[in-house]
């Protein structure tokens, strides 16, 4: 069923992801080792990506002409779509933006009609993409991904403990903890950098219409030295985001790429990167961030829920990290909102978020 023609991706189907029996039990107990690492915290902070740099608002614009393996879901037809976009460390922790970590990029697509998979918001009208500066994701499966949130929890703030943990804790398949700690250090050891500058990465697929497929977005621009690097205080990311904003436009290319083979591009295997050799990104989108003052948005954008899970059908994410990501992200944005003592809901246009 596989093949390396790029003109003949796979095709979706409800047989593509994999359950295991047992995923459920672990599920349960994933959130629960989440609840009490947040319960450990002693600020509203969600589990990962716990430092915002800024939130910034912008347009994505489905591109016109795509052809018809591309034209799917919210990329059937071109239509411009007012969106807004978070910017964060990777980390649980809030910590100096000097210290190397991987950086996230969220974006919410506003205006999106259709009813939405999550059934306490099936009448919200966004769409969120979800990304990492990386292409792969540390765990394989919700086992694996249990597995490192009892490290977390075990390892409190000991980030050497944290890796030590990561090697030997669980079963004893050395080979493959060892590609897990490789992608732990490799996230953890990008060097502070604009983060306009950064490629980021869905890490996991997601349906993409009668396809599957990874996406990313990734600059279309390179900026002025001057605006390159940060500088060396704590916050140095969000000023250097805050001063690029006031004094140029900024534009990214969103792409995807199409699921073509059934052996190097799994489903239920999230820390394996799907080789462009055999599926090449391909752009379908562009995210433009015109000039803005940013600074007075930032608690707006603090308040704001990102997950892979604000999403229609037709972009369902799929396999067994996507699976704990639904649950996860709800449990630690409602444990967020309650102790900031702020309302959940899903913006309906840009001035809900001004």
């Amino acid at each position: 069923m596989s093949s390396s023609n790029p003109a003949n991706p796979l095709p979706y189907s409800d047989a593509v992801e994999s359950i295991p029996p047992d995923e459920a039990s672990d599920m349960e107990q994933v959130i629960h080792t989440i609840e009490q690492i947040l319960h450990k915290s002693h600020q509203p902070l969600p589990d990962v990506h716990a430092k915002g740099h800024g939130c910034a608002v912008g347009t994505f614009a489905v591109l016109p002409g795509l052809p018809s393996k591309l034209a799917q879901g919210l990329f059937r037809q071109p239509n411009s779509y007012d969106a807004a976009v978070r910017f964060s460390n990777a980390s649980g922790e809030l910590q100096a933006d000097s210290k190397p970590d991987g950086r996230g990029m969220a974006i919410k697509v506003l205006g999106v009609e259709g009813p939405k998979l999550l059934d306490d918001e099936r009448d919200a009208k966004t769409q969120d993409f979800v990304m990492v500066n990386h292409p792969a994701f540390v765990a394989r499966n919700v086992k694996d991904y249990l597995r490192l949130e009892k490290v977390l929890l075990s390892a409190g703030h000991n980030g050497l403990m944290k890796l030590i943990g990561v090697l030997v804790a669980g079963d004893l398949d050395i080979v493959r903890h060892l590609r897990e700690l490789g992608t732990v250090i490799a996230i953890q050891s990008h060097k502070p950098a604009n983060v306009l500058s950064n490629t980021y990465y869905s890490m996991a697929p997601i349906r993409f219409g009668e396809y599957v497929a990874k996406y990313r977005a990734i600059p279309a621009q390179t900026l002025p030295e001057k605006l390159a690097r940060p500088g060396s205080e704590p916050d140095a990311l969000r000023h250097l985001l805050e001063e690029t904003l006031r004094k140029q436009e900024v534009l990214f290319n969103f792409q995807v790429q199409l699921r073509r083979s059934e052996q190097s591009m799994p489903i239920e295997d999230a820390s394996v990167v799907w080789p462009e050799s055999e599926s090449p990104f391909q752009t379908v989108a562009t995210f433009r961030l015109p000039l803005q003052e940013i600074a007075p948005r930032r608690a707006a954008g603090n308040n704001l829920s990102f997950t892979v899970w604000h999403a229609i059908a037709e972009h369902q994410p799929l396999g067994g990290i996507n699976r704990i990501r639904r649950k996860a992200y709800w449990t630690s944005s409602v444990w967020r909102h309650q102790q900031a003592r702020t309302a959940r809901q899903e913006p309906e246009r840009i001035a809900d978020i001004l």
